[in-house]
């Protein structure tokens, strides 16, 4: 099972968070499948599947990295690999070191 867990900031408006979600659904609903939100907690989003669903939530990763609207608001993202614990990665981490 792979996961992409996303933590919202706490002092996010509830409209703002709302419209954060639809932003986060949008990118894990692409050419490569659907991947819907199956957490219960209003400020992670956490979207998971299995290995068919792979490219689905590489796809959605990258397309929620280029949203400039979305990352501010962000103060944690992690990638799980249950299967491969040592796959796991810290996404904002990731995104911060610079391209060379």
């Amino acid at each position: 099972m792979y996961k992409n867990v996303i933590d919202i900031r706490r002092e996010v408006p509830s409209d703002v968070l709302k419209e954060l979600a639809g932003v986060a659904d949008k990118a894990f609903n692409n050419r490569a499948g659907r991947v819907k939100n199956v957490s219960n907690l209003p400020y992670r989003l956490v979207y998971e599947g299995g290995e068919s669903q792979f490219g689905c939530l590489e796809l959605g990763m990258l397309a929620l990295e280029k949203q400039k609207n979305f990352l501010p608001y962000v103060s944690a993202w992690k990638w799980i690999d249950e299967e491969e614990p040592g796959e796991n990665c810290d996404i904002l981490e990731i995104m911060n070191v610079p391209v060379r």
